[in-house]
C-alpha cells in the first residue's frame, strides 16, 4: 500500500500484497474509501556477536483514501495511512501501565503515527502532490527490492519519508518524470550537522516494451554532512512466468565512503502462492565487499490473506543479521 502511481508497473510485477480497500459514493463528485492490513511477524536472526536473538513486530496499517472531481476537470484526492506503535504490546508491560513524568498513566502500546499522509490535485497538466511521503528514491528505485515482509535488504541512505512538494507529468506515450521538494522549515532541519532542511529530487520512467527503466537523482545533504547527492537505476522486466529486475545505486555515508549496491531479484507465482529469491552486492569504501541473498516464500490462505517464510544471509561479520522470518498479512 506504500506505493505509487510511478511505481505501480513494478508493484505489480513484483506481486506485493495489497490490501482490497472498500469504496462508498458518497455523491456524484466524491467517493472515499477505507483499507489496512493486520500485518505481524517474527523473526529470528543472529546479532553483531553472533548469537541467535528472537523479535516480534506488527507492521499493521489503517488506510483512508477520498477522491473527489474538482474544476475543469481535474480531481482531487487524498491518502491517509496510520500505523500502530507496538501494537500488539510489549511483553514486559503487558499486565501493567506505565508512569509517564506528566503523572498520567497509559498502556504499554505507544499509540497510533501518521505514517503517510499527502494530497493531490491531478489533471491533464500532470499531478501535484503535498504531504508526507517516501521521497523519489525510494519510489522509483529501492521498492524494487522492497518485497519483503520483515527481513530487508540493505537500502540507499538516501531514501527518506518526509515532507514533500511533488509535480508528476502525464504519461507521454510510456515516459514520464516528476521533481520534488523535501521541505523543512529553519527550526526543524533535516541533518543538524550539516543546517541543510531541504533536498530537490528528480526521477523519470520509460517503457521501453518489454523492459521498464526508472533513474532517480536526490541532491544530497540531508543524510550526511559529507554526501553530494545520490543516484539509482532499475529495470523491470518479465520472461515467461518469470518477473525479473535489477537495481543500482550510488550514494555516500559517513564520512564521504561511497556506497554502491547492485543487484538482481526474481520471483515467480505458484498455485498456493509465490516465490522469490534476490541477491545483491554492497561495496563501501574501505570495507570488505558483501553479497545479500534473500529467499521468500508465500503461502496464500485466502483471498488478501497469506503466510510468508524469508531467509537471509547479510555476509556480515559473526553471521550479524543471518535468519528468517515467518509473517501474516491479512488484507482488507
Amino acid at each position: 500500500m506504500k506505493k505509487t502511481t510511478s511505481a505501480l508497473a513494478i508493484a505489480a510485477l513484483l506481486g506485493t500484497g495489497a490490501a482490497s480497500a472498500a469504496t462508498f459514493q458518497i455523491n456524484d463528485t466524491t467517493t472515499v474509501g477505507i483499507g489496512g492490513a493486520f500485518y505481524p511477524f517474527y523473526t529470528n536472526t543472529k546479532d553483531a556477536d553472533g548469537n541467535s536473538t528472537d523479535g516480534y513486530g506488527d507492521a499493521s496499517r489503517l488506510i483512508f483514501t477520498a477522491e473527489k472531481a474538482a474544476v475543469n476537470g481535474m480531481t482531487a484526492s487524498l491518502y491517509y495511512q496510520l500505523r500502530p506503535q507496538n501494537g500488539l504490546g510489549d511483553f514486559a508491560d503487558s499486565n501493567a501501565v506505565v508512569q509517564t513524568q506528566g503523572g498520567d498513566t497509559t498502556e504499554n502500546d505507544a499509540g497510533v503515527r501518521t505514517h503517510v499522509a499527502h494530497a493531490t490535485l491531478s489533471g491533464d497538466f500532470g499531478s501535484v502532490t503535498y504531504g508526507k511521503n517516501d521521497n523519489l528514491m525510494y519510489r522509483y528505485i529501492d521498492v524494487v527490492r522492497d518485497y519483503n515482509d520483515a527481513l530487508v535488504f540493505t537500502f540507499s541512505n538516501a531514501i527518506t519519508r518526509t515532507r514533500i512538494l511533488n509535480y508528476a507529468s502525464p504519461d507521454f506515450d510510456g515516459f514520464g518524470f516528476e521533481i520534488e521538494s523535501e521541505l523543512a522549515g529553519d527550526d526543524e532541519q533535516a541533518k543538524t550537522d550539516t543546517g541543510n532542511s531541504s533536498s530537490v529530487n528528480v526521477a523519470a520512467y520509460a517503457d521501453l516494451d518489454p523492459v521498464r527503466v526508472h533513474a532517480a537523482y536526490t541532491a544530497g545533504n540531508l543524510q550526511d554532512k559529507n554526501s553530494d547527492g545520490a543516484y539509482g537505476l532499475a529495470a523491470v522486466t518479465s520472461i515467461d512466468v518469470v518477473d525479473l529486475s535489477a537495481t543500482y545505486v550510488n550514494s555516500q555515508i559517513e564520512d564521504g565512503q561511497d556506497e554502491k549496491i547492485a543487484g538482481v531479484y526474481a520471483s515467480t507465482s505458484y498455485n498456493f502462492g509465490s516465490l522469490q529469491l534476490g541477491a545483491q552486492s554492497v561495496d563501501v569504501d574501505g570495507q570488505s565487499n558483501r553479497t545479500e541473498v534473500i529467499g521468500r516464500a508465500t503461502y496464500d490462505i485466502a483471498d488478501n490473506v497469506y503466510t510468508s517464510l524469508e531467509y537471509r544471509s547479510a555476509d556480515k561479520a559473526n553471521d550479524a543479521g543471518n535468519g528468517y522470518a515467518v509473517s501474516l498479512w491479512y488484507g482488507f
